[in-house]
């Protein structure tokens, strides 16, 4: 039998080394795909499983590596001024 692993909010956080409230709003905007599981006295309660918090921080990841650096355009040179 798989075994599946939940984690709440706080757990989450602890493991992202973030805020609780920075975790909700991660959800909240759908980067991390959390289950609600009934309504809280003050808010509803999130579950989310090994697998969702796996998968962002894949994306997290490869978004962070480091591509080709952009080569920078050298700046004008601006014309002497003559002094007449």
């Amino acid at each position: 039998m798989h075994s599946l692993n939940f984690y709440t909010v706080e757990e989450v956080a602890d493991i992202l080394r973030i805020h609780k409230e920075s975790a909700r709003s991660l959800i909240a905007k759908g980067e991390i795909e959390g289950m609600s599981i009934g309504k809280g006295q003050r808010r509803r309660k999130w579950r989310i499983s090994q697998a969702a918090l796996e998968d962002f921080i894949r994306r997290r990841t490869e978004q962070s590596q480091p591509g080709p650096k952009p080569q920078r355009s050298k700046p004008a040179v601006k014309p002497k001024r003559q002094w007449v």
